[in-house]
C-alpha cells in the first residue's frame, strides 16, 4: 500500500551522532598527527645528512695527517725553544779575546768548555815582562771573573810557554 502521509523518520540514537562526530575528529587529528611526523622526519633525515657531511670533513684523511705534521712542527719548535734557551752566544767572546790581546803575546791553542765555560789559552811571549801585562790585562777586565796562569815554560829560543785558564762572566754570553 502506498502511503500518502509520509511518516516521520525514525531519529538515531544520540550515541550514535556522539560515536560519528567524535570518530571524524579522531581522523582529522589522525591526519594532521600524519602530516606533522613526517615533517618532523625530513627534518631530521636533513639534519642527520648535515651533520654526516660535516664528520666526513671533521675526519677526513687530510685533516688527520695535517693534524699529525702540525703536532710534529709544534715539537720541533719546542725542542729548538729549547736548545735555544740554553745556548751561550760566544761571538762576543772572540771579540773581547781579540780587544785584550797583548800585541807581543801569540795563543797557539784556544780551548772553550761550554759546559763548565772555561776557556784555555796557551801560548808563548818573547819575555816574562809581556805575559805579566797580559795577566794584568785579563784581571783588569770586569767580565772576565777568574784568571788563572799555569803551565810557564822557557821554550827553544828563550820563548815564554804559558796556559791561561779564564773564566768569564756569564754577561758575555747573553744574547745581543
Amino acid at each position: 500500500m502506498i502511503e500518502i502521509i509520509p511518516k516521520p523518520q525514525a531519529k538515531s540514537p544520540s550515541w550514535i551522532n556522539i560515536l560519528f562526530y567524535s570518530s571524524l575528529v579522531l581522523l582529522i587529528i589522525t591526519a594532521l598527527s600524519i602530516f606533522i611526523i613526517n615533517q618532523l622526519q625530513k627534518n631530521a633525515f636533513n639534519t642527520s645528512q648535515k651533520l654526516g657531511e660535516e664528520l666526513k670533513e671533521v675526519k677526513s684523511p687530510e685533516r688527520f695527517d695535517s693534524a699529525n705534521k702540525l703536532i710534529g712542527y709544534q715539537k720541533k719548535i719546542a725542542d729548538f725553544s729549547y736548545l735555544i734557551q740554553d745556548h751561550k752566544s760566544t761571538s762576543k767572546l772572540f771579540t773581547l779575546l781579540e780587544k785584550l790581546s797583548h800585541p807581543k803575546v801569540q795563543f797557539t791553542s784556544f780551548d772553550f768548555k761550554a759546559d763548565k765555560t772555561k776557556i784555555v789559552l796557551k801560548g808563548e811571549t818573547d819575555n816574562f815582562l809581556s805575559l805579566g801585562q797580559q795577566f794584568l790585562i785579563f784581571r783588569a777586565e770586569p767580565l772576565i771573573k777568574e784568571v788563572n796562569l799555569s803551565e810557564v815554560s822557557i821554550g827553544k829560543g828563550g820563548r815564554v810557554g804559558f796556559s791561561f785558564v779564564i773564566i768569564p762572566s756569564n754577561e758575555i754570553f747573553q744574547p745581543r
